[in-house]
């Protein structure tokens, strides 16, 4: 038989979707996941950034003409403001608030191309962004980091250098390269 949603049940789905499991939720409020999803249907709501205002990583990459993994180590490594959500049964993504990301890159100018970024297109966008746009146009600022290819003699200073007990971030110097990038370079080239 079925039962009529109660607009408390239907305050809790708005609230705890993304935060939740669409299971627990079902769970909690002792209805089935298939009744749960078509009610979220039912009102158009879902874990996307229609209904949340959030943007995911991913989104972010794009909007931004990136590498997601770029995305992801801003997140990890330099503070990037961003939150876990659950979707459907198990599936989840990380989504960033587009004022925490404007806020975080204004402290991190020198990491953004903003000149690749459209205007408008991630909303609200702060008066200064456009003014870092045309600053980078006009004095032909270019901040992306190409990466530079290892070569095999590289690979093997790299190794020697590691054999005599020189830390990675030692070896970035000698070499001019990033620590982070010295170890991923280790790490690929000895577990082949």
């Amino acid at each position: 038989m079925r039962r009529e949603w109660r607009k408390d049940e239907i305050n809790y789905l708005k609230e705890c979707i993304g935060f939740q499991k669409i299971t627990t939720i079902a769970k909690n409020l002792d209805r089935s996941y298939e009744s749960v999803r078509l009610k979220m249907n039912r009102l158009g709501i879902s874990n996307t950034k229609a209904q949340t205002g959030f943007v995911t990583m991913g989104e972010l990459a794009k909007i931004l003409k990136i590498e997601r993994n770029t995305i992801r180590g801003w997140a990890k490594n330099h503070g990037l403001p961003c939150m876990k959500r659950v979707v459907r049964r198990s599936k989840s993504f990380y989504f960033i608030d587009p004022i925490d990301f404007w806020n975080w890159a204004e402290m991190h100018k020198e990491k953004i191309q903003f000149s690749n970024i459209n205007s408008q297109v991630l909303l609200p966008e702060p008066e200064w962004v456009d003014h870092e746009r045309k600053k980078e146009r006009d004095n032909h600022i270019i901040k992306k980091k190409n990466y530079k290819y290892w070569t095999t003699g590289e690979d093997q200073r790299l190794l020697e250098l590691r054999k005599n007990g020189l830390t990675f971030k030692e070896i970035g110097v000698r070499m001019n390269r990033s620590s982070h990038s010295v170890a991923g370079r280790y790490k690929r080239i000895t577990y082949r």
